[in-house]
């Protein structure tokens, strides 16, 4: 039976690196920036780069699932006794990862290379969202009719918002979820 090859300390560090790189990359120059650019940041040798990530596509699917690992942590830790408060501090955490990690953001346009990525983040939505929605409906601080989807489209709108003024977001959350309130 053939096992697992270990990976060189310095091949771990190399991957590393690159998946670093790319995260600043694609965060500064969107999904255009090229992979010699990639690996120059990175320190290693384009042919490292590949050796890693045989494809742009499949680098930015490694960036992308560090970065829904960052806002799923960051997402799974929103607790507050007032309801209200933890259905913003939710939308609030997703639209702050979304301004700080922009591959995400971008991530979304992509559409078919990142599915299996989004596919697990939509999963967490739901599992995450629909109580923090349930709740504010038992505690009568959302309205009645406000369900689980108006919310994540509030934050793919908001994501937007993000996008074009990335200091603007909090307000808009803001005055969007008093049109939400009961």
């Amino acid at each position: 039976m053939a096992t697992a090859r270990r990976q060189r300390k310095d091949a771990a560090r190399n991957a590393l690196l690159v998946l670093e790189a790319a995260a600043q990359a694609f965060g500064v120059g969107g999904l255009a920036v090229d992979m010699r650019e990639i690996a120059r940041q990175a320190g290693v040798g384009i042919g490292t780069l590949y050796r890693h990530y045989p494809t742009k596509e499949e680098l930015l699917v490694a960036v992308l699932q560090a970065d829904i690992a960052a806002w799923t942590e960051r997402t799974s830790t929103v607790d507050t006794a007032d309801a209200y408060a933890a259905l913003r501090s939710y939308v609030a955490a997703t639209l702050s990862t979304l301004a700080e990690r922009r591959t995400l953001l971008d991530g979304l346009a992509v559409g078919d290379v990142a599915a299996p990525a989004f596919a697990a983040c939509g999963e967490h939505l739901r599992t995450t969202l629909a109580p923090l929605v349930a709740r504010a409906h038992t505690d009568g601080v959302l309205r009645a009719d406000v369900t689980m989807e108006d919310v994540g489209l509030l934050i793919v709108a908001l994501s937007r918002v993000v996008q074009v003024a990335p200091t603007a977001w909090e307000r808009q959350l803001d005055l969007a979820l008093t049109g939400y309130r009961a």
